[in-house]
């Protein structure tokens, strides 16, 4: 019986161990094969997260290479909302010290409440950064992110553009060389611990390996400013809606200064449409009025059909087409075909076209590049309407001759003029020069497809015919006030009526001077526009002083020797003052002279540079000749070395950073002259 008992009870344990054994076995199958890939995605979730690296996004240059956008590692603030929770205050205080709203901070971090992580504010200020760090607050920590800083606020902000916080360009430049720029991400797999810290990284994080390429633009720095200061006090004086510039290289085309106000900083975009800030050098089209004239007589030279001194009958100003009048604000009698240009006459820029033809009006149209994008590769460049020529009647041929009909770019007119003053021969405008990888090799920025080449637009005999003609506006003609002393001036002036609602609204205007300097060996070429400006809207009153005082500064920036006699103290110079004064210039690149000077300027400080200049000074040998003494603010203390002895004068500099103050002012003065230049670091 015993024994009998002693079985059956094996015989049961057996199969109950079967049967745990065989459940056991079952729920290990369940675990292990089926649900096997949900059970580990559940596990990772726990302890494994996807870090994403952000690719150090390339740095934007100016063509000496200050920087006009770079990239910080800045702190960003996370936390384990779980871990939070349960500080008292702890998001209140959190809040406060990062600025944040706390009932939207509450809000948030409750929506990821079962979450082990969660980003509370991204890329913060160093000030936001040790508020928290001093909170110390458990579950909160920081980790470095990059970000997009703009070193020098509002300068060139309006082509640079900005980026948003995900590193990909949002305007400008920043949007269209993105590729470039952004480089390419990284993915790593990271462990982190139950509070949401990181504790392994699969691979070491090295982001240079993936960053953007830097992107050198033709753009300098201190020219640009000088532009914007120019261009934003002449429209603070007429109380305008805007206003904008262009400068040229015209043997180039590459621009060395592009300018809208108002602007914004890139560094806090929020309020840039608010503001109206846009690159209006090409996003905005508007009627190019007297400004076209000077393509009418470009055409008309070139094809043999005028001569300077040909004569047209101005008719005191009155001309019908059909049921049309045209009309000058100046009525004129008889002019030669130069006085034509000087006085802006309507009706005999009309008179002139009628030799030319209308096909040969729009082709010359055509070929200086209105009606098609200067294709810079920003983003919202506008053509202009240059409509086609078998819609023209002939009030349309008559308007176009005279710049009404048909609308351009700011920079489309310039490039325009930059092919006459470079002789005929059309060079597109450039912006971007070549990127430079992180081993430092340098790749061209290729042109896109559809853009145009260099081209001969029209012979050299008759550019230099325009550019005669053209010199009668600023000596005597409408832009009086654009003449500068010791520089011949090319220009013309514009006042173009608005359109509003179909029809030229008599209270709106656009104000604009295109002049090219110096005439008899051309530099540059600027073009100055001022949107709405009030009261007084002529072109010659209004932005010929601005071309002015932008012109000056950039001719003694560049070192470029006067051209013509100077005038001093109202009188003539001397024989060997002129002899001075007509210098031949530098050729037609814009970059600064090539230094003369004994050992690396860079790695002299300020008493070496004094003493060094203190030898200079006693090796020039004053002639009582008449120099140009440079403009020296904004330089570095190197190229103020440069431009002092490209004038032919002394330098004793004291300070470092960049020069802020000089004596004697800038001006005709003797050569071997003493300049006396203070230098200041950026917030010293």
């Amino acid at each position: 019986m015993t024994t009998a008992w002693t079985k059956v009870r094996v015989a049961l344990f057996g199969l109950g161990l079967l049967a745990l054994a065989f459940s056991v076995g079952r729920r290990a199958f369940q675990l292990q094969v089926r649900e096997a890939a949900q059970l580990r995605g559940w596990a990772e979730n726990n302890y494994l997260r996807d870090i994403q690296i952000a690719p150090r996004r390339g740095r934007i240059l100016d063509r000496k290479g200050h920087e006009l956008a770079t990239t910080a590692d800045l702190d960003s603030i996370f936390c384990n909302p779980r871990q939070l929770a349960h500080v008292p205050d702890g998001s209140r205080e959190l809040a406060k010290a990062l600025h944040l709203d706390v009932r939207e901070l509450d809000k948030s971090l409750a929506a990821k409440k079962e979450l082990y992580f969660a980003w509370v504010k991204r890329r913060v200020t160093p000030e936001e950064s040790r508020a928290v760090a001093a909170l110390e607050l458990p579950g909160v920590g920081m980790r470095k992110e990059p970000r997009r800083v703009y070193p020098s606020g509002t300068l060139a902000a309006t082509v640079v553009g900005h980026a948003g916080l995900d590193g990909r360009g949002l305007e400008g430049v920043e949007l269209g060389f993105d590729a470039a720029l952004q480089g390419t991400g990284m993915e790593l797999v990271g462990v982190h611990d139950r509070l949401g810290r990181d504790l392994l990284v699969d691979g070491a994080i090295d982001s240079s390996s993936s960053a953007g390429k830097d992107l050198v633009l033709s753009l300098d720095r201190y020219l640009t400013y000088e532009t914007e200061r120019v261009l934003a006090e002449t429209v603070r004086k007429h109380n305008a809606k805007a206003g904008m510039s262009v400068m040229l290289d015209p043997h180039t085309g590459e621009i060395l200064a592009m300018a809208s106000v108002p602007t914004y900083n890139p560094n806090d975009p929020a309020d840039a449409i608010k503001r109206g800030a846009r690159n209006r050098t090409i996003t905005d089209a508007f009627e190019p009025g007297s400004t076209l004239k000077t393509f009418t007589f470009a055409a008309a030279l070139d094809a043999g059909k005028v001569k300077p001194e040909d004569r047209f009958d101005c008719q005191m100003g009155k001309l019908m087409v059909g049921k049309f009048r045209i009309r000058d604000d100046h009525p004129k009698g008889v002019l030669t075909a130069a006085e034509v240009f000087k006085h802006s006459s309507n009706i005999g820029t009309v008179k002139i076209a009628r030799r030319l033809g209308k096909q040969g009006l729009w082709k010359a149209l055509d070929r200086f590049g209105f009606g098609r994008p200067t294709w810079l590769g920003l983003p919202g460049e506008r053509r202009g309407i240059l409509r086609p020529v078998s819609r023209w009647g002939e009030i349309e041929f008559a308007t176009h001759a005279f710049g009404q009909g048909l609308t351009v770019t700011p920079v489309q007119l310039a490039a325009a003029f930059g092919a006459i003053a470079a002789h005929g021969m059309y060079h597109p405008p450039r912006l971007a020069l070549y990127y430079v990888g992180k081993d430092g090799t340098k790749e061209p920025v290729l042109r896109q497809p559809e853009a145009p080449g260099d081209t001969r637009v029209m012979s050299e005999r008759a550019s230099r015919t325009l550019l005669g003609i053209m010199q009668g506006v600023t000596e005597g003609g409408t832009a009086k006030a654009a003449a500068i002393a010791g520089y011949p001036v090319a220009g013309k002036t514009g006042t173009a009526q608005k359109v509003t609602n179909g029809r030229y609204d008599p209270s709106k205007y656009l104000s604009s001077f295109v002049g090219i300097v110096p005439a008899n060996a051309p530099r540059l070429v600027i073009a100055v526009m001022i949107d709405e400006p009030q009261k007084i809207h002529y072109g010659g009153v209004v932005a010929a002083p601005a071309f002015k005082a932008i012109a000056e500064t950039a001719l003694r920036y560049l070192g470029v020797a006067p051209t013509a006699p100077l005038v001093v103290k109202g009188k003539p110079a001397s024989k060997s003052e002129a002899k001075a004064a007509e210098a031949e210039p530098d050729g037609p690149g814009v970059d600064e002279p090539a230094a003369v000077v004994a050992g690396d300027e860079g790695a002299l400080d300020d008493g070496a540079l004094a003493e060094q200049d203190e030898a200079q000074e006693a090796r020039l040998a004053p002639s009582g000749a008449a120099v140009l003494l440079p403009d020296f603010t904004g330089m570095s203390m190197g190229e103020a070395i440069r431009a002092a002895r490209k004038a032919g004068v002394g330098l004793l500099p004291s300070g470092g950073g960049l020069a802020v103050g000089q004596t004697p002012k800038p001006g005709a003065v003797p050569a071997g002259t003493l300049c006396r230049v203070s230098f200041q670091r950026a917030g010293g």
